[in-house]
């Protein structure tokens, strides 16, 4: 699928995203004070076709198939990588826009091999067994969104089996048998379930694990129904908890009235492309819609799931996943034995990606060593000082770390070529620092998309991504109508329109952006 046709087809749900995002804000936020500070616009090189990042590099290089291969793996037969970045890009927008902490990579980790056994071996010493079922569940949901579905459904299909009197894993095994291709058996799954426990409640479990998990699934597995099926959940849920979040807040007319018109967009949307291919057997299952959000839900939930809710349903329409857990471990090893094999050229861009994967997968030590080896390789390319010292800023380290990598900059590198020269030029090594913050807000955990200085840089980073993916998508005329291209440049304006007041007000909590490709504007 050409980039143009999965970001036309991703358009409305990323306004959608947009707009919400922005509505859903505390008053307090969107008002106020916006100060301009010295730093690149936020819209700044989208429409500039030279912006490729990351997967530049690897397709500046003919010789590196077998990793432009591994690449699109994230994707449906015939797909684009493209994909997987600007699904990961729309994440951090959304989770930063809603101040919502990403649950993946390191994250994710840190979950599972510290938190829930502490809890579960707390559960079972005190002998409280559904306790320990529901946290051993969690664990095998967390398991699938980090791609690993086989060892998480074995594990549901375990628990059904020692607790036969108890629901949970059935549903759980059910939802991840629809994510596993294996819908055939998730029917029956769901069948087992006696009449008299088919309530909305208990659907709850179900609905969420087929919304939560989605990002671990493989695209080339998950069967169009079950798309369908994910999607219309999702839009059904997410319009449930706006719904909540306007009952509750004080909004203006027009306010509602632009969410209501979006809100209705967005169901014909998916009502046209998706809920129609939902397979039949789920929709008779009337128990498993999603049930209306808790009435005594706080701001912070009903944020998460709308973040949850964006990411679910925009995986299906682009035919992606994005690229973490098991997925990018596949793809790092490959590049790896690229980088062991290839005396080239190639070595210095291959330890580049390989830097950017390890970020995506929270593994900042293994980073750092990639860009020094790039650097070993090639003194003289300045893309290696300026990412790795803008990585010691994102994560936080000691400023000392980062200077020592500015001082390197400046002894091998020449000053008359300006703080954005260098391979590719200044916007594909804005480009390249853009996707860097991205993946540091995913892969490395913490609250860089809820708390500021940092959800400050995220926000900036992950619109420049997503709107330079709408700019692509316009400069392709090939698959647009005159009435496509002109649906989405309203849609893009309409993005603009509500992110540059968050752009705004994120700029004053930041304050001046002292990352290395920053200095020199």
């Amino acid at each position: 699928m050409s980039v143009s046709r999965f970001l036309r087809r991703a358009a409305l749900t990323t306004a959608m995203a947009g707009a919400a995002a922005t509505l859903a804000l505390s008053k307090a936020e969107q008002c106020g004070v916006s100060v301009r500070l010295s730093r690149p616009s936020p819209h700044r090189g989208a429409d500039d076709a030279t912006r490729c990042g990351h997967l530049g590099l690897v397709r500046a290089h003919p010789g590196l198939r077998d990793l432009n291969a591994a690449l699109t793996t994230t994707t449906t037969s015939g797909g684009s990588a493209d994909a997987s970045f600007f699904l990961d890009a729309a994440h951090a927008l959304a989770a930063s826009a809603l101040r919502v902490p990403t649950i993946t990579g390191g994250a994710i980790r840190l979950m599972v091999s510290d938190r829930i056994p502490k809890k579960l071996a707390a559960a079972e010493s005190k002998g409280d067994s559904k306790a320990a079922v529901h946290l051993r569940l969690e664990l095998a949901t967390l398991h699938a969104r980090e791609g690993r579905l086989d060892e998480a459904l074995a594990a549901a299909v375990q628990l059904a089996r020692d607790n036969p009197g108890d629901i949970r894993p059935r549903l759980a095994a059910a939802a991840l048998c629809c994510l596993h291709g294996r819908s055939g058996t998730a029917f029956e799954w769901l069948k087992s379930v006696p009449e008299s426990a088919r309530r909305f409640k208990t659907s709850d479990r179900f609905v969420t694990i087929v919304v939560y998990a989605m990002p671990g699934s493989s695209p080339q597995r998950v069967e169009e129904g079950v798309d369908g099926m994910v999607v219309d959940v999702a839009a059904a849920i997410a319009e449930d908890t706006l719904s909540m979040k306007l009952e509750e807040g004080e909004w203006s007319t027009l306010e509602r009235l632009e969410l209501a018109v979006l809100g209705r967009l967005l169901r014909r949307f998916v009502s046209k492309r998706f809920a129609a291919a939902a397979y039949p057997e789920f929709k008779s299952w009337t128990w498993t819609r999603p049930p209306p959000p808790p009435i005594n839900a706080t701001e912070s939930q009903l944020n998460k799931a709308l973040v949850l809710c964006s990411q679910a349903m925009l995986a299906p329409v682009l035919g992606a996943r994005p690229l973490c857990g098991e997925r990018l471990r596949e793809v790092r090893a490959v590049a790896d034995a690229e980088a062991e094999a290839d005396a080239s050229a190639a070595v210095v861009d291959v330890n580049l990606l390989l830097a950017f994967l390890a970020i995506r997968d929270g593994r900042f030590d293994e980073a750092m060593q990639r860009y020094r080896a790039a650097e070993a390789r090639d003194p003289s390319d300045r893309r290696a000082y300026e990412l790795a010292a803008a990585l010691c800023s994102i994560a936080g380290h000691a400023a000392e770390e980062r200077d020592a990598w500015l001082r390197g900059e400046e002894r091998h590198c020449d000053r008359g070529r300006g703080a954005t020269a260098g391979r590719g030029g200044g916007l594909q090594l804005q480009a390249l620092l853009d996707e860097q913050v991205v993946a540091a807000a995913l892969g490395l955990g913490g609250d860089r998309t809820a708390r500021d200085p940092h959800r400050g840089r995220v926000l900036a980073a992950a619109w420049r991504e997503v709107d330079a993916g709408l700019a692509a998508a316009l400069r392709d005329g090939d698959h647009l109508t005159m009435a496509e291209r002109a649906q989405l440049r309203g849609l893009r304006c309409v993005l603009r329109a509500k992110m540059q007041p968050l752009l705004d007000t994120a700029a004053n909590s930041t304050g001046p952006d002292n990352s290395p490709q920053q200095r020199s504007h």
